[in-house]
């Protein structure tokens, strides 16, 4: 059963293997080369004029220039689970049903659960090693990363690193197999599976990720500037509040910023954001700290692999 799997569906796990050969190649290669063109131009450094930052745009235009197409390998990096689900996951069982090849297996006293088992297992195996090897290159992403001073904030490179993007893969043919056997049809199964694979990847990116654990809350003077949430924070909602916590609409606050002038010259507070905040306005920042980023990850482990397990059993 493993050769005659490993056989019928060599031209989809040859052509993953040596795709992810070629990210991985492609990252370990240019991400040094990415990293060392950032530090020499100063594109992580670079302190904007006082009245513009044109002169850090141009160096993000010639750091552009110089690594070439290269920061697609994020791009493929990211789509890789899902052509996975789709490629992979869509003919295993849907192309052996469509062509009635199945019964050959089911003929030789094998039970269709061993031989359900079998295709998902050798399958999954190659995929498995596939994204073992690609979820190493977090590093390379973030060199790889077009905004000044990389990524932002830890969570900026949750989808293509650690255990969740294993489990993305493992998931991925797991849903494909399922909708592939269901359907019968080999196209239905990597369109459709494409499809859901998507959908419930953005579900879990959107709602229930940032709510794995209770948000934090910080405040800041509207005028600062800067975020109060801690450094490589992931921040989810960032507003301008009143005294009792409500959002306030930029009017409002261009209302009260009128009143300014006369409560300094009457021995009310210098600064804008000083004054602001005696009137109960500051700046909410609503986050998950970055130490929580390995506890979203099983998390979020553990909800893909779930799925895959999942899947599995209903096929």
């Amino acid at each position: 059963m493993i050769w005659l799997t490993l056989r019928e569906h060599r031209a989809q796990l040859v052509a993953m293997s040596l795709a992810a050969a070629l990210i991985a190649i492609g990252l370990a290669v240019l991400g040094p080369y990415a990293a060392a063109q950032r530090a020499a131009l100063g594109v992580d450094t670079c302190a904007p004029l006082s009245n513009t930052n044109e002169n850090c745009v141009d160096l993000m235009i010639e750091w552009q220039r110089r690594i070439g197409p290269a920061s697609y390998l994020v791009l493929a990096l990211v789509i890789a689970p899902a052509l996975a689900a789709s490629y992979v996951g869509g003919p295993l069982f849907g192309a052996t049903l469509e062509r009635g090849t199945h019964r050959l297996a089911l003929t030789q006293a094998i039970s269709r659960v061993r031989w359900s088992a079998t295709r998902i297992g050798v399958v999954a195996v190659v995929v498995v090693a596939c994204a073992l090897v690609l979820a190493q290159f977090g590093w390379a992403v973030a060199a790889l990363n077009g905004l000044p001073g990389g990524p932002r904030s830890s969570f900026d490179l949750f989808d293509v690193e650690g255990p969740t993007f294993v489990a993305y893969a493992l998931s991925g043919i797991a849903l494909g197999g399922l909708i592939g056997a269901a359907s019968r049809r080999a196209v239905t199964g990597m369109f459709l599976g494409l499809l859901v694979f998507a959908a419930i990847r953005a579900f879990v990116a959107v709602d229930l990720r940032p709510n794995y654990d209770a948000p934090l809350v910080a405040y800041a003077n509207t005028t600062s500037g800067t975020a109060a949430a801690p450094p490589k924070a992931w921040i989810l909602h960032q507003a301008t509040v009143d005294a009792q916590d409500r959002p306030m609409d930029y009017r409002d606050v261009d209302q009260l910023m009128r009143g300014f002038r006369p409560s300094a010259i009457a021995g009310g507070p210098t600064d804008m954001g000083a004054y602001l905040a005696t009137l109960g306005v500051r700046d909410r920042f609503i986050y998950q700290p970055a130490e929580r980023y390995a506890k979203f990850q099983w998390i979020e482990f553990g909800i893909f692999t779930g799925l895959a397990a999942g899947c599995a059993l209903l096929t």
